[in-house]
C-alpha cells in the first residue's frame, strides 16, 4: 500500500482533525460538521511546541494513522531526556499494512536525531495486539507501573 509519513502542521491540520473525528465518531464528517469545526488556533499553538511532534500516514488526500511523541528533557549536566510515545493510532480499515511500524520508525529516527536516551511508552495490558507490535519493534516491559491521572 502506498502512503507517506508527514509531519502534522498548520497546512495539513484540517486533514488530521478529520482523522481524529473519524476515530472518535466512527464515520466521516459531513460538510456541515466540517464548517462547525471552527478555528484550529489552539491546536496550532500545540503543534508549534518544539518538544511535540505529530506525524501522520497519508494516503492520497486522507490521513489514516498518526503517532504523537513528546520529548521530555532531563535536568542536570550531561543528561539526556526521553522521547515518549503519547499516542499511536491506525484507522481500523488500514491496520496490518505496516503503518504502525513506519510511524514507530519515524519516532525512532527522531529520537536519534534529538540525541534522546531512548523511547518510552505506556500500553494497556489488555491491548494484546499493541503489546505484540511493540515487542516486535524491540520494546520490552520495564517493570511494573501504575498509570495514574488527575483529570
Amino acid at each position: 500500500m502506498d502512503f507517506s509519513i508527514v509531519r502534522v502542521n498548520k497546512n495539513n491540520y484540517a486533514m488530521f482533525d478529520d482523522l481524529v473525528f473519524r476515530r472518535l465518531n466512527g464515520r466521516e464528517r459531513i460538510e456541515r460538521e466540517r464548517a462547525e469545526a471552527g478555528s484550529f488556533e489552539t491546536a496550532y499553538q500545540a503543534i508549534d511546541n518544539e518538544n511535540l511532534s505529530v506525524f501522520a500516514a497519508r494516503r492520497d488526500d486522507k490521513m489514516i494513522a498518526w503517532i504523537s511523541v513528546v520529548y521530555i528533557p532531563k535536568v542536570g549536566r550531561d543528561s539526556k531526556g526521553h522521547l515518549y510515545i503519547d499516542e499511536l493510532y491506525v484507522d481500523p480499515a488500514y491496520r496490518k499494512r505496516g503503518l504502525a511500524l513506519a510511524l514507530l520508525q519515524k519516532a525512532e529516527n527522531l529520537s536519534k536525531k534529538m540525541g534522546a536516551s531512548g523511547l518510552r511508552l505506556y500500553v494497556n495490558t489488555a491491548n494484546a495486539e499493541a503489546r505484540a507490535l511493540y515487542e516486535k519493534c524491540g520494546y520490552q516491559p520495564g517493570g511494573e507501573a501504575l498509570f495514574m491521572e488527575n483529570a
